[in-house]
């Protein structure tokens, strides 16, 4: 798991620093990836990974390299004035060491990952409490719990919860249905004399916690919520009180004599928990990583509302170096699926797919391109095909690209360009 890590590291850090027109020409499958941004770009990343890899093998790797080497030498410097003003004093090294941190799986990250998935089941569950209010009623009829059932076998994870609420179901037992719910993910839900449900604002996370946990195991012995399962695996709860939890989880019933002791327990581990979580989120990896990703985002958010537009991979080296940027950070973030950096990977999403890169139809594209072809007498050029000392107009990279995306997505689109090229003696 570590080596495959340090691979996937070293991979995303040559794709940036090669960020030549050669290199990025022979990934144009990539590029749609990204640079359309018409589809939610977590959905494809397993895809868009497949085609990098075998885009890299295929590419020329003396002249990637040549080319590299020349662009690395030269200092970073930041695309628009005033997106990130710490920009300039980042050498290669200290590049490349910021995003070692950002990109590595260390301890601390799979502690906030574990509950950041917690925290997303109970989300889930949310949604499946306010499927049962939105009902407006506990007399449900055959339609409305089925329709509870599929939400349970989409949401529910634990098999012990399941079983429990289709019991529920099954007895038309909704109010404790959702005592099981609400106690096993620790939601602040209250249950008034008429049965209505009414879902009150959580005042104590932690007196929720302890409540919720000891009422669940009341009616389920020897079972633990949610919280208290992540408790109990948490680095940060003391071994002693651990072991005392566990005594209590032990009972073959949890008496009324044994209440207050294990409330106070299980104050005392959140307690412990909370500021362990706290502390982690305080160290230097984590700090730096989040850094990353707000720094990225923010240098999108300039572009885009600079140029209204993503960035995109056929273009000059700053604005290459911020689409592979892009790229490392948002389809390669297997390492990072906790909040505070997931917030900023939603947000650059949401721009990407905002300001689309393609935004000319397959008519449109071909239209264009035969207008070009008459006037110039030639096919629109990548970067890599001028000379160093040439800059290529935008509208010719835009339709250069147009082209290139429409070729890997439309197969007839592809066989009219080559008759295209054939008819002015091109092909």
């Amino acid at each position: 798991m570590k080596n495959n890590t340090t691979k996937n590291i070293l991979l995303c850090l040559c794709c940036m620093l090669l960020a030549t027109a050669s290199f990025a020409q022979k990934g144009k499958i990539v590029k749609q990836a990204v640079s359309a941004a018409t589809e939610n770009i977590s959905a494809v990343s397993a895809t868009a990974a497949t085609h990098a890899a075998a885009a890299a093998a295929k590419a020329s790797r003396q002249a990637a390299l040549a080319s590299g080497a020349a662009e690395i030498s030269s200092p970073i410097r930041p695309m628009l004035k005033g997106t990130h003003p710490t920009a300039e004093a980042l050498n290669q090294n200290e590049m490349i060491r910021r995003f070692s941190t950002a990109m590595a799986l260390s301890k601390n990250k799979e502690v906030l990952n574990y509950a950041a998935a917690l925290e997303r089941e109970r989300t889930q569950a949310r949604r499946l409490a306010a499927t049962l209010k939105d009902f407006q009623t506990l007399n449900l009829n055959t339609l409305k719990e089925e329709e509870l059932k599929d939400k349970i076998s989409e949401t529910i994870i634990n098999r012990s919860l399941q079983r429990f609420l289709m019991g529920s179901i099954a007895a038309k037992n909704y109010t404790q249905f959702m005592r099981d719910l609400s106690n096993y993910y620790s939601l602040s839900v209250e249950f008034m004399a008429s049965y209505e449900l009414r879902f009150i604002a959580p005042q104590d996370v932690r007196e929720i916690f302890a409540q919720t946990a000891l009422e669940y195991m009341k009616a389920h012995p020897h079972k633990v919520n949610l919280k208290l399962r992540e408790i109990l695996k948490s680095p940060f709860v003391s071994d002693t009180l651990k072991a005392s939890l566990r005594s209590f989880v032990a009972l073959s019933q949890i008496q009324p004599q044994h209440e207050s002791a294990f409330l106070t327990v299980l104050r005392e581990a959140h307690k412990q928990y909370t500021a362990g979580l706290a502390h982690v989120r305080s160290q230097e990896d984590i700090t730096e990583t989040i850094a990353v990703y707000q720094e990225a985002a923010a240098e999108l958010e300039a572009f885009t509302n600079r140029y209204h537009r993503s960035p995109r991979w056929n273009a000059p080296l700053p604005e290459r170096r911020l689409y592979n940027k892009l790229l490392i950070l948002i389809m390669h973030n297997q390492a990072n699926q906790f909040r505070q950096v997931t917030n900023y990977v939603t947000k650059m999403q949401r721009l990407l797919t905002q300001y689309p890169r393609i935004n000319k139809t397959a008519d449109e594209t071909l239209e264009l391109l035969q207008d070009f072809i008459q006037e110039k007498g030639f096919f629109p050029r990548a970067v890599s095909s001028a000379p160093s000392d040439v800059q290529i107009p935008e509208d010719e990279l835009d339709l250069y690209e147009s082209v290139l995306f429409w070729e890997t997505t439309d197969n007839n689109f592809q066989q009219t360009v080559i008759a295209l090229q054939k008819k002015f003696g091109l092909y």
